[in-house]
């Protein structure tokens, strides 16, 4: 499927990853740094699947 939208830098994910390991829920996280709750849930289902914030095509190079 092909994406939607502009991709998330590598450093926002990083911050949603880490606001959520602090404890903070999606919608919080989502309110904080101007993002749609989805974007948020998607980017920490992802890191949780694979253990990484990084995208299929940048984790093969």
């Amino acid at each position: 499927m092909a994406p939607h939208g502009k991709e998330l830098s590598e450093d926002l994910k990083k911050r949603i990853v880490a606001l959520h390991k602090d404890g903070l829920g999606y919608k919080k996280i989502a309110k904080t740094l101007k993002l749609s709750c989805s974007t948020v849930a998607k980017t920490i289902q992802q890191f949780n699947r694979t253990g990484s914030t990084q995208n299929k095509v940048d984790q093969r190079s």
